[in-house]
């Protein structure tokens, strides 16, 4: 496995992080990594349709709750922008550069290029800007979205031992998180499936930008 060094995690709402990464945040605390997560959008979200009503202060006191879950994920925090209108700004963009210095970030996990989330591919934009000088970047993708840029991961890695503890992060969050009331488990099945193919129990996979040894 590559050199990690100091890790970070972006998700444009709380609980992306956790869906993207979490089994992999879980494994390189306890392989004695530092490991930062980074939320960009308030995660605000109100909709009649969707039986949804989450607030800034639920989502972030379940997101604390999810990082302890992991084994102590530290979170960084810059200020949030709306939850569906994010949008990249110099100003953003920089704070989150700014950060990813300060902590001497090695590793940079963010949304992948292609989403059907506005805010998701906005962190795109945001965060390859940001970490773009980082020595290993990779991509996740949070929602099992059918896109016409398929996720094809190049970079897998074996949670085997940590599946439990993102399962046990993700029931960190209240009920609405979990859309359709089967995103989270279809997310640890996918890991399972990407498992099956590498011959382990559950793995993550990433597609990998740029990696250095």
């Amino acid at each position: 496995m590559l050199d990690f060094g100091n890790v970070l995690i972006i998700g444009a709402h709380y609980d992306d992080s956790e869906l993207g990464a979490g089994g992999t945040a879980a494994r390189l605390i306890r392989e004695g990594h530092k490991v930062y997560k980074m939320t960009l959008t308030d995660t605000v979200v109100k909709s009649e349709d969707m039986k949804l009503d989450i607030t800034n202060d639920r989502a972030r006191d379940n997101s604390k709750n999810a990082c302890l879950a992991l084994g102590g994920v530290e979170e960084l925090e810059i200020p949030l922008q709306p939850y569906g209108n994010l949008r990249y700004t110099q100003e953003g963009m920089q704070a989150i550069e700014h950060l990813i210095l300060e902590k001497a970030i090695d590793t940079v996990f963010m949304h992948y290029a292609d989403d059907y989330n506005t805010d998701h591919l906005e962190a795109h934009k945001i965060c390859k800007t940001a970490a773009r000088h980082v020595k290993n970047l990779f991509m996740y993708q949070s929602n099992p979205y059918i896109i016409y840029e398929h996720f094809c991961p190049n970079y897998y890695i074996d949670i085997s031992e940590f599946v439990e503890m993102k399962r046990e992060a993700l029931d960190c969050y209240d009920a609405e998180h979990d859309r359709w009331g089967h995103l989270f488990r279809t997310n640890i099945q996918r890991n399972e499936i990407w498992g099956y193919g590498n011959h382990v129990k559950s793995a993550e996979g990433f597609c990998a930008i740029k990696t250095f040894v």
